[in-house]
C-alpha cells in the first residue's frame, strides 16, 4: 500500500479532516478502486496521471469503502497514480495517496473514437444548423450507448454566429456532457442553434430555450429546432455506424438553466425518442404534463393544451412516463427567468405562470412541478440540492450515474426525493362510534423543501386543535370531514381533508369487529395537496385505541377540544394559533379580525 501522502490541507497539529487509503492494484485500465475514504465534510476525488485528471467522484462526508471510480481515458500501460481529495464546493487540495496500477496483457481491443469534430449545416438532411460530433475511444466488450445530447447556451444572444460555435465548441470540449459522455462511453453531439438579437429572428426567440416562441414559428431557418435536432442525431448515428463505431437508439439529454429548459420541454415533445434526461436549473419551473390547472389552460411552455396545435402531435403522457427523467435544482439558486421579456414574451403566459408555479422557486414552483407529474400519472425524479446556487456541480456524479442505469435498464427512483408538502395522518379507532377518543397522528407528514412548523386540525364539527398528535371524542353519529393544515417555515400551508364515519355503538356488530380487527388497526392517510375536498374514502375500521389527553400533545383539554356556542373554535385555540405563527391560517378561515 502507498503512504499517505503528506499534502493535506487540514491545520498542522490537528486531525486531518479526510484520509484516503488508495493501494496498488490491477486494473482493466478502465477504472480504479479506492480501498477506503473517510471524510468529515463532503467532498471529491480526482484520480490524477502525471498530468490530468482522468476521472472523478462526489463523496458525501462518512466512511466510503470500495470507491470505484471509471477512467475518462483508459491507462494502456502500468503507472502510478494519484487520489486527491478536494472540498465539494472548490478549494486547497486537502489530502492524497498514490499508488501503483497495474495494467495486464489482456486488454479488451479498443474501438477507435471520433476526436471533436463540427458537422456542416445540411439542410437536405433536415438541419439548417451545424453540430459538434465526439465519440470516446470504447471497446469490443462495451455494450453500444444512445447518443448523448446537450444543446448549446451561449448565456446571451448575438447575430454573430461566431459566438454560437464557439459555445458548441466549449461544450464538446471541456463541458459536463464530455465528462458524461467520457465515463459513458457514448458518443456525444452538441447542436449549434444560434440564440439571435434580430436576424433571422428578433431576440423575444429564446431559442436555447425552446420557449413558446421559437416552437410557434412556422418558417425560416429557425422553424421546428426540434425536429432539426431530430434530424442531426439520425445523422450522427448513420455517420458514426459508418466508421464502425457502435450506438444504440435512443438518445440521452442532458443541460443546465437555458439548454436545461430545452431538454426538459424537448422531452416532453417527443418523448418515444429519449431514453433519459437530465435538467438542471430550470428556475424551479419544469413544464408541466397538465392541460389545465388553478383555473387556468396551460399553454406550452408552462403546460401542453397546445402543443397538438403546435406541432400536429398531442402529448403522449404513457411514453413520457417510460423515460427516466431527473429534474434538479440548487437550494439557493435564484437565478430567475421571470423578470425577462426574453423568456417570456407574452405576459399573459408569464402571469398564468406565476399563478400556477407561484413565486419561490424552491419552496413554491418545483414542488408544484413534482404535484403536477404525480397528477398526471407521470414518474420523475425530483431533487434540491442543499447549499447550492445555480450550478451543475453538485449532481455531477448523480447525473452520470442516472444515464449509466438507464442504459443498463435499471431503477432510477433512488436519485429522487420528495420536495413537495406532504401532509397526512393515523387515524385509531379508524371508523369511531360515539364517545370513542380518537387520536390522530400526522408524525408521518413530511414539509417537502421546508420544515413543518405547526399541525392545525378542524374535525367537521366546528372543533378545531393544534398538534402533531391530537384527540377528538366524537359525541354525534354522522359523517364528517377531518382536514389537516400543515404550516411550513416558509408561511405556506398545505392542505389535507379526509371523511370519518362515526356509528351508533349498536351499528357496528361484533363480527365486523372480528373482521375489522383481523385486517386493520390504524390508518396513513396520504394528502391531496391544497385539494379543496381532499376526499379520498371512508375510514372503516372499528378498533379501540388507548384514551390520549391532550396533556400530550402538549395543550390542555380546553385548549385541544374547545368551541363557543356559535361552532367557532374557542379562545384557546385562536390564541395558540396565533401565537404559534398561524395568522395567516387564522385570517383564511375568517377567525381573526381582518379590518385594520
Amino acid at each position: 500500500m502507498a503512504a499517505i501522502g503528506a499534502g493535506s490541507g487540514h491545520v498542522r497539529g490537528s486531525e486531518p479532516d479526510v484520509s484516503i487509503t488508495f493501494e496498488d492494484q490491477e486494473s482493466n485500465g478502465r477504472s480504479v478502486v479506492i480501498a477506503e475514504v473517510a471524510t468529515n465534510k463532503d467532498i471529491f476525488v480526482s484520480i490524477r496521471d502525471e498530468n490530468n485528471s482522468i476521472g472523478r467522484t462526489n463523496l458525501d462526508a462518512g466512511v466510503a469503502t470500495d470507491v470505484t471510480i471509471t477512467l475518462t481515458d483508459q491507462i494502456t500501460e502500468s503507472q502510478t497514480l494519484s487520489a486527491r481529495a478536494y472540498p465539494a464546493s472548490g478549494g486547497s487540495r486537502l489530502e492524497r495517496d498514490d499508488a501503483l496500477v497495474s495494467v495486464g496483457d489482456n486488454l479488451p481491443e479498443r474501438i477507435n473514437g471520433v476526436e471533436p469534430q463540427l458537422i456542416d449545416a445540411n439542410p437536405n438532411a433536415g438541419f439548417n444548423y451545424p453540430y459538434y460530433l465526439y465519440a470516446p475511444d470504447t471497446f469490443e466488450d462495451e455494450e453500444p450507448k444512445s447518443l448523448l445530447v446537450e444543446p448549446t447556451n451561449t448565456g446571451t444572444v448575438s447575430d454573430e454566429f461566431e459566438e454560437h460555435r464557439k459555445a458548441g465548441e466549449r461544450t464538446i470540449s471541456g463541458g459536463f456532457g464530455r465528462q458524461i459522455a467520457g465515463e459513458l462511453l457514448a458518443p456525444f453531439i452538441v447542436p449549434v442553434f444560434p440564440r439571435p438579437r434580430a436576424e433571422p429572428v428578433d431576440g423575444n426567440h429564446y431559442v436555447h430555450q425552446l420557449d413558446d416562441t421559437t416552437l410557434s414559428l412556422e418558417s425560416g431557418p429557425l422553424e421546428r429546432v426540434d425536429l432539426q435536432l431530430l434530424s442531426m442525431v439520425e445523422h450522427a448515428q448513420d455517420r458514426l455506424t459508418d466508421q464502425g463505431y457502435p450506438v444504440a437508439d435512443g438518445i440521452m439529454l442532458n443541460g443546465f438553466s437555458a439548454s436545461g429548459n430545452f431538454v426538459d420541454r424537448f422531452t416532453m415533445l417527443h418523448p418515444d425518442r429519449v431514453l433519459s434526461v437530465t435538467a438542471g436549473g430550470l428556475n424551479g419551473m419544469a413544464i408541466l404534463p397538465l392541460e389545465e390547472a388553478e383555473g387556468h389552460t396551460l399553454p406550452y411552455h408552462v403546460g401542453i393544451a397546445d402543443v397538438a396545435e403546435l406541432t400536429d402531435e398531442p402529448v403522449d403522457l404513457d411514453a413520457l412516463d417510460e423515460v427516466n427523467q431527473f429534474l434538479y435544482m440548487g437550494a439557493e439558486d435564484n437565478n430567475d427567468t421571470i423578470p425577462y421579456s426574453d423568456a417570456w414574451t407574452d405576459d399573459e403566459l408569464r402571469q398564468i405562470a406565476l399563478e400556477v408555479y407561484g413565486d419561490d422557486m424552491i419552496e413554491e414552483r418545483f414542488p408544484r412541478c413534482q404535484e403536477a407529474y404525480q397528477e398526471a400519472g407521470v414518474e420523475a425524479q425530483f431533487r434540491v440540492y442543499e447549499d447550492a446556487g445555480h450550478t451543475p456541480q453538485p449532481a455531477i456524479d448523480d447525473v452520470v450515474a442516472f444515464h449509466r442505469r438507464s442504459l443498463e435498464g435499471k431503477d432510477v427512483s433512488e436519485f429522487g426525493q420528495t420536495i413537495r408538502a406532504t401532509p397526512e395522518f393515523e387515524l385509531t379507532p379508524k371508523n369511531p362510534t360515539v364517545g370513542d377518543t380518537v387520536e390522530l397522528n400526522a408524525s408521518s407528514s413530511t414539509g417537502g423543501t421546508s420544515d413543518i412548523t405547526n399541525y392545525l386540525w378542524e374535525f367537521g364539527t366546528g372543533d378545531t386543535a393544534v398538534g402533531e398528535t391530537v384527540t377528538y371524542t366524537y359525541e354525534d353519529a354522522g359523517e364528517q370531514l377531518i382536514t389537516l393544515t400543515v404550516i411550513l417555515e416558509n408561511g405556506s400551508e398545505r392542505e389535507f381533508t379526509d371523511r370519518v364515519t362515526v356509528t351508533e355503538t349498536d351499528d357496528v356488530s361484533a363480527e365486523d369487529e372480528k373482521d375489522n380487527d383481523e385486517t386493520d388497526t390504524d390508518s396513513v392517510v396520504n394528502h391531496t395537496e391544497d385539494d379543496e375536498t381532499g376526499i379520498e374514502g371512508e375510514i372503516d375500521v372499528d378498533s379501540e385505541a388507548d384514551n390520549t389527553t391532550g396533556d400530550e400533545t402538549g395543550m390542555d383539554d380546553e385548549t385541544n377540544d374547545v368551541s363557543d356556542d356559535d361552532g367557532s373554535p374557542g379562545f384557546g385555540v385562536v390564541g395558540a394559533l396565533a401565537g404559534l405563527g398561524g395568522v395567516g391560517y387564522l385570517l383564511k378561515h375568517g377567525l381573526l379580525d381582518n379590518t385594520e
